[in-house]
């Protein structure tokens, strides 16, 4: 790909001047980044991956221990198998022409029993950045295929458009060693790389963002490696973190405690009042404050729901007005129609059902009566279908059947007449 800005020109430029790795960051690949085994058998006998020499273990289970020969860590695995392949990505720091590069590498390690252990290097991609925090990458080319490892390793590392998959390999293992340009130690970068983010995200947000900057010096690493990954978040929390950090309160989850900003605002509160973002359970203030969300969002989306029912409620008086004050009674229980859209929405909060959600207003071969005692309380839900001229269901709280269930019906039943006259007569 043609350099296509000032920047993309110096990338071009300063990839041409990288040298290979040095045999000490691989030599540190290959103790770090690769696992080491040793191959035993149900004998007891064991061969060790890395030098390839046998020995006697008689421990149990997949434990690490220390090869008598060469000295080096290796874990036991019960296998048969004879060969071992073990593969991963590692990257370097560099800082060449005032620009910070990634070289990311790909090490492939072979064991075979019997046989020192073999490894292959190769150089993947850069990922560059310049002073401003603008990222650019030379790679190898991809070839068609699902697997993240399906690069070209007879093509060139030259400019590439960046994608996701150069953002997943680059988040990886770093060699301790490293340089890097003076405008990312001004920014926070020294000593330790922190080793619970993304290291390249990281870079281009300190020299990109004053916020994450502020965080880096901070020493607040936690926070540092949830926002480099949650700049959104970032956005609406930096007002309440800053306040909540001036009192001394640091969150134990920064993903919870970003959901919880979010929910209080969804709620209309004051997201800068210590009341409410530095809570002492965080988990109990979340969960509090999620209900409330909830129970708003479906009061909205009844109301939503109402006011699209409204649109056919001449229809629905048409065709049910006719059985409008029929009412069914005994000594105990009393049965009438529901009369209006609003008293099927009430009814369905009431008795926690679906009478008002699956729409039942609309049938228009069925008729609703709620059955209730002399006091008012809801007992059940009743459909009545005018085509089979009886009962089909009835429900009471949450649709299960209370102890008046059968006798709701057979008072229904026997007064079907009734709903059928009234229809004719309509």
């Amino acid at each position: 790909m043609k350099p296509r800005n000032r920047f993309e020109k110096a990338v071009a430029a300063s990839n041409e001047r990288l040298t290979a790795i040095s045999d000490k960051a691989e030599e540190w690949a290959v103790r770090n980044v690769v696992k080491h085994i040793a191959f035993r058998t149900s004998g007891h006998k064991c061969t060790c991956g890395d030098c390839g020499e046998r020995f006697e273990h008689k421990g149990k289970g997949n434990v690490t221990i220390r090869c008598p020969h060469c000295g080096h860590k290796v874990e036991i695995m019960d296998t048969l198998k004879r060969k071992w392949n073990e593969s991963n990505y590692f990257s370097t720091l560099e800082a060449i022409d005032g620009l910070q590069v990634q070289r990311v590498f790909l090490l492939s390690a072979t064991y075979r029993k019997g046989k020192p252990m073999t490894t292959d290097c190769g150089e993947v991609c850069r990922m560059w950045l310049n002073a401003q925090g603008k990222v650019a990458v030379t790679a190898r080319k991809r070839i068609m295929g699902y697997y993240v490892d399906s690069f070209n390793w007879a093509s060139s590392i030259e400019l590439r458009n960046l994608y996701d998959v150069h953002w997943c390999i680059s988040d990886t293992y770093i060699y301790p060693r490293h340089s890097l340009i003076p405008e990312l130690r001004r920014n926070g970068l020294k000593g330790k790389l922190p080793d619970n983010c993304h290291l390249c995200r990281l870079m281009s947000a300190l020299l990109s963002d004053n916020r994450i900057e502020t965080l880096m010096k901070s020493g607040n690493r936690r926070a540092v490696a949830y926002f480099v990954n949650h700049l959104l978040d970032l956005d609406v929390c930096w007002a309440s973190y800053k306040i909540a950090t001036r009192h001394h309160y640091v969150p134990n989850d920064y993903g919870l405690w970003c959901d919880t900003i979010r929910l209080l605002e969804k709620c209309g509160k004051d997201i800068r009042s210590m009341k409410y973002i530095c809570p002492k359970d965080l988990k109990a203030e979340h969960d509090h404050w999620l209900h409330k969300v909830n129970a708003i969002e479906k009061q909205r989306r009844d109301k939503e729901k109402l006011q699209r029912a409204k649109q056919y409620e001449a229809d629905f008086y048409k065709s049910k007005s006719c059985f409008f004050g029929i009412v069914i009674s005994d000594n105990d229980i009393e049965i009438s129609v529901l009369d209006s859209l609003e008293a099927y929405k009430a009814e369905g909060e009431r008795m926690k059902h679906c009478v008002f959600q699956c729409e039942y207003y609309d049938k228009t071969d069925s008729i609703i009566p709620s059955a209730h005692d002399l006091q008012g309380n809801c007992i059940e839900t009743v459909e009545f279908s005018l085509s089979q001229g009886k009962v089909i269901q009835s429900r009471g709280v949450c649709n299960s059947n209370t102890e008046y269930h059968d006798r709701i019906i057979k008072l229904v039943n026997d007064n079907a007449h009734r709903f059928l006259e009234a229809r004719a007569t309509a």
